[in-house]
């Protein structure tokens, strides 16, 4: 959002709350406000990716720190032998005495319908142009479509406050905090601190209650200096290019599902859309590329989470072909996807487990080639486990053909990959183990239990083949 915009907003609260109904019910008269605002910069140690389309932030120059005393003189405030404007103390310990929020939402952001619908086609304009995702750009009539809608943005805004903030490997990046404090003249005082580098710095803390109130930023904002430090961040300026950049894979859904006819409706019936895509998707767990495979046709991929039964904890993640702008196998999809969601479901460990765990993300149940466990993965896994030594497990899984499901935890770097097996026993098939990261998603066991050796074919590194057995109780069942 635009810093006039902002301003505006600000100077109309400030003339219709005035002096006296910005304090409420508190009277106590202020004698001093502290606003104590610091910076960390920092590098990253090692090289790593740049976020595509993210860019390098602008040249930071403001200080490392800013230190405010506000006092009062008299009849005025001042604050380096300048005055400051009364309405803007009241304003402070009004937002500091409101009812705190719970969770971040648009009316406190500041962001009304007719707002988003006005900067509708500038931001989708902005993001679409300087963004790339990993199937081209983004369409750009879709985003300004989500953008101008409140009920999709508005449920889209925790996304902005709950993911690491984008950071580049050949930048400089800081990690920002500030303290203020309201002392009255009874000595009795108000404070709020904050450490958060999200829009608006949010949330506070306020009397030990997390706030995401953004009416604190603003008016500790307000009595700070232009270059001061962080007062840009508590402003977050950039709001409506955030909000533009979260929006984009809700952009590509309506996409796809414009290209794509009433895939969407029937999927609808029983799951939520997370992401979807049409692009060159190949299956990702082969771990292309392999010698003998060969460049794919467009293919839709889906991340849907079941919406009818509350107890599931993984996505399923579905590749399915895109021939002539026709979708093929949705059918078979719906048919059969159940039996492997239900057999996940079952492992008597394995639900209660991870969802006791917040620490371990939403695994994947893979579906691709009408099946979890596709003919092709088969064969990668046959080639494997033979290269480790696991040959007896080959003829299990030739046993359970078609009935297996295919799950992976965690993510790239730090994924695993497992089966379930139709008696509810698994099998680490294998795991990814860098000397960078080192923290691969094993559930309850480290990557010292699993001494892991190369695989077969694949070209990916750090993939470490196991073939260990692990029963329907979650104990290890020793190799026959």
């Amino acid at each position: 959002m635009r810093r006039y915009v902002k301003i505006c907003i600000f100077v109309t609260l400030l003339c219709v709350t005035g002096p006296r109904s910005a304090f409420g019910q508190d009277s106590r008269s202020v004698r001093r406000v502290e606003i104590t605002s610091t910076k960390i910069r920092y590098t990253v140690p090692r090289e790593s990716p740049k976020r595509v389309g993210s860019g390098s932030p602008p040249a930071d120059t403001t200080p490392n720190r800013t230190e405010l005393s506000i006092v009062k003189d008299g009849d005025v405030y001042k604050l380096d032998g300048q005055v400051v404007d009364p309405h803007s103390i009241a304003a402070l310990v009004s937002a500091l005495t409101a009812p705190a929020n719970a969770a971040p939402n648009l009316d406190d952001l500041g962001v009304t319908p007719s707002w988003l619908k006005e900067h509708a086609a500038s931001v989708a304009q902005r993001v679409s142009e300087s963004t790339v995702t990993a199937t081209g750009r983004i369409p750009q009539a879709a985003l300004e479509s989500v953008f101008a809608d409140p009920v999709v943005m508005d449920a889209l805004v925790p996304q902005l406050f709950g993911q690491r903030p984008p950071t580049c490997a050949d930048c400089t990046h800081h990690v920002g905090g500030v303290v203020v404090t309201v002392t009255f003249d009874d000595s009795s005082t108000l404070a709020a601190a904050t450490s958060s580098q999200h829009p608006f710095m949010l949330p506070w803390s306020v009397s030990n209650t997390t706030a995401y109130n953004a009416g604190i930023s603003r008016a500790v904002a307000a009595l700070m200096p232009d270059k001061s430090t962080n007062r840009l961040l508590l402003l977050s300026e950039n709001l409506d290019v955030l909000l533009g950049r979260a929006a984009v894979q809700q952009a590509i859904n309506l996409d796809v599902e414009r290209r794509t006819g009433g895939l969407f409706d029937a999927l609808r019936a029983k799951y939520t859309i997370v992401r979807a895509s049409i692009g060159q998707h190949s299956d990702p767990v082969l771990r292309v590329p392999l010698p003998e495979r060969t460049p794919e046709n467009s293919s839709l991929f889906l991340q849907l989470q079941r919406s009818d039964t509350p107890d599931v904890f993984f996505y399923d993640e579905v590749i399915l072909p895109y021939v002539d702008g026709n979708v093929a196998g949705t059918d078979v999809f719906l048919e059969r996807a159940p039996q492997y969601e239900q057999l996940v479901l079952s492992v008597p460990w394995l639900n209660p487990f991870v969802q006791q765990n917040k620490r371990i993300s939403r695994p994947s149940l893979a579906f691709s080639d009408g099946t979890s466990f596709s003919d092709a993965e088969e064969k990668v896994f046959a080639d494997d486990m033979h290269a480790v030594g696991r040959d007896k497990l080959i003829a299990k899984v030739n046993a359970a053909k078609g009935q297996i499901a295919l799950l992976i935890f965690g993510f790239g770097m730090e994924e695993s990959d497992w089966l379930v097996f139709p008696d509810h026993h698994m099998v680490l098939w294998r795991y990814f183990q860098t000397p960078v990261y080192g923290k691969p998603e094993l559930l309850k066991w480290k990557p010292a239990d699993f001494p892991g050796r190369p695989c077969a074919k694949t070209t990916a590194k750090f993939v470490n083949c196991v073939g260990t057995e692990v029963s329907p109780d979650g104990a290890f069942i020793a190799p026959e």
